[in-house]
């Protein structure tokens, strides 16, 4: 194995026409050419580095879950607030020709989709009408 600026050089040399004996041999490695101390130095630094990015993402990871997690377990008992207060809105069967309901709906206001007879639908206090799903 040879460098590179000695490769040019026996490049050269051929080109012009100059003859060139080489032997070729078994040599030993050597390492300590190609791999300078500031190739580990940087290599080093690098590993470390991302080991403390990846470190703080972990870290911001599970500190945001656990918020999350927190929030949810607190939010358990307005969620069966909710459900009781949702119960509690007035329900209405559609009737074929039916103008007596005190709104000027004839669809869903969350999906859009037009009443039939015979669907059981909500009625908000601002009298928007729903699905009962």
């Amino acid at each position: 194995m040879i460098s590179y600026p000695k490769g040019r050089e026996i490049l050269e040399l051929v080109q012009k026409g100059i003859p060139v004996t080489m032997t070729i041999g078994v040599g030993t490695r050597h390492v300590q050419e190609f791999i300078s101390g500031q190739s580990v130095v940087f290599v080093a630094i690098a590993f470390i580095t991302m080991m403390i990015i990846s470190l703080a993402w972990l870290i911001f990871y599970y500190i945001q879950r656990f918020l999350y997690t927190g929030s949810q377990i607190g939010s358990q008992s307005h969620r069966k607030e909710t459900k009781k207060v949702i119960g509690q809105l007035l329900l209405h069967t559609v009737k074929h020709g039916e103008k007596g309901i005190d709104v000027d709906a004839e669809n869903c206001a969350v999906c859009i989709e037009n009443f039939k007879v015979k669907d059981i639908i909500r009625i908000l206090p601002c009298k928007y009408v729903l699905f009962t799903y």
